[in-house]
């Protein structure tokens, strides 16, 4: 039978070539994503891969957190400096805003998980979160987005 379900797990869900954590990874689905697929032996076997059940539920997570609404979203990369917390910053983890307590988790739409561990420039307005990446020609590229931002956990809960 056909199941609709969501990843919970936090960091992402693997999706696989074959029913195995042994197999080759095809793609990593973000924190919240919806499946469809059909679940034998502990696996739900999508059109483009299989994906672990034990990280799927058939609930919405985000229907359990904070939605904050649509927010700006640019984006930053490596200036040498640790973060506001003290840590280095990490592409696909490290937001800024002065909007959140440093700590608070947040689920960025289309981006997924992330944790405020910087702080923005002091004319940073509220509703507004830059994203760290990796390099320059990232961040330039990255423009400005906007995207729903749901608090999910951390300093702010």
């Amino acid at each position: 039978m056909t199941k609709v379900l969501y990843v919970i797990a936090l960091s992402g869900l693997c999706l696989r070539a074959e029913p195995s954590t042994e197999a080759a990874v095809e793609a990593v689905l973000p924190y919240a994503s919806q499946v469809t697929g059909t679940v034998e032996d502990g696996w739900l076997q999508t059109e483009d891969g299989y994906l672990s059940a034990d990280w799927l539920d058939s609930e919405d997570p985000l229907n359990e957190h904070t939605y904050l609404g649509t927010w700006l979203t640019t984006a930053y990369t490596h200036s040498g400096n640790a973060c506001f917390n003290g840590e280095y910053p990490e592409p696909d983890y490290t937001i800024a805003t002065n909007s959140l307590p440093i700590g608070t988790e947040v689920y960025i739409e289309n981006l997924g998980y992330r944790v405020v561990q910087d702080r923005g420039p002091s004319s940073m307005p509220d509703a507004w979160l830059d994203v760290f990446v990796d390099t320059y020609s990232e961040a330039v590229s990255y423009g400005e987005q906007h995207h729903g931002v749901w608090v999910i956990g951390g300093a702010s809960q």
